[in-house]
């Protein structure tokens, strides 16, 4: 007789003579599980809050949501693996005569018709939903703002360039106003980049010879920083600088320090509707 099979007849002996569920084997594996599971999903529930910084955008909220949605979604299925595990090594440890003899393979899964099913369903059903949830995450973030603030980012070894168009102005450090959809139009001079502004909840590679749209809506004011997502060479990890988010007023103030006229900066700040300023600017 197999490992498995006597573990199997050990199972089956234990229900026939009527012992209670919490003295089988599979009732020690579930008291395992059943704390391991709860501490898994409270530490989906509460450890992002402490661990991430303080997102700035809506964007930034969906992946938080993503983080703390699919740790919880995975607990369960990992405190599974730690149960049987923590399990087999006290409870199913070879007690041969030679210790150095190991037990025969136990009986394939494959004909357990019952644990295939259930591997089966419980298999789709997570992968279906997070699909969906992927899929809906992903969707969210393709709307196009007709009237977004175009802000064109290139990469090179080892800094970042804005530069915003209609404005005149380029700099090395990423302003945005708050409230004011943007549209990222990045590409790359040389290598692969990574552009990652973490806190707004977007992340892509700037290529080269490649233009990459990504949009973002900033929601809060506060500091943050760029940073490079991609293995670039020698210098990679310096590859960061400093970007916030300020109020329209601030940003249109900002644009004209660094060279943008007073209607440019209005409009792109969206302090000033784009058809009055085409209106002035005509007149």
């Amino acid at each position: 007789m197999s490992f498995e099979a006597e573990i199997d007849k050990i199972e089956a002996d234990t229900i026939l003579s009527g012992k209670p569920f919490f003295s089988r084997p599979s009732g020690k594996i579930f008291l395992i599980w059943l704390p391991l599971t709860i501490v898994g999903v409270l530490i989906g529930l509460y450890a992002p809050h402490h661990l991430l910084p303080v997102l700035q955008s809506p964007e930034g909220g969906d992946v938080f949501a993503t983080i703390v949605f699919f740790t919880v979604l995975a607990a369960p299925v990992a405190a599974l693996v730690y149960a049987i595990s923590f399990y087999s090594l006290i409870a199913w440890r070879h007690k041969g005569e030679d210790p150095d003899v190991p037990p025969p393979d136990a009986e394939p899964q494959r004909e357990n018709g019952p644990m295939t099913v259930l591997w089966l369903v419980v298999s789709t059903f997570l992968v279906v939903v997070l699909l969906f949830w992927g899929i809906t995450v992903w969707s969210a973030q393709q709307i196009v703002h007709p009237n977004a603030l175009q802000v064109n980012v290139t990469g090179q070894q080892w800094l970042w360039t804005y530069s915003y168009p209609g404005t005149g102005v380029e700099t090395r450090n990423l302003e945005l106003p708050l409230n004011r959809p943007v549209q990222f139009n990045i590409t790359s001079k040389d290598v692969t980049h990574g552009f990652w502004p973490a806190v707004l909840g977007v992340q892509v590679d700037a290529n080269p010879n490649v233009t990459t749209v990504i949009r973002t809506t900033p929601n809060k004011l506060g500091g943050f920083t760029v940073q490079c997502s991609q293995l670039c060479g020698l210098y990679h990890a310096f590859m960061n600088n400093k970007a916030s988010v300020v109020t329209p007023a601030q940003f249109a103030t900002w644009l004209q320090s660094n060279g943008a006229n007073r209607i440019s900066a209005a409009v792109a700040a969206g302090t000033t509707p784009v058809a009055a300023t085409t209106a002035a600017v005509s007149s």
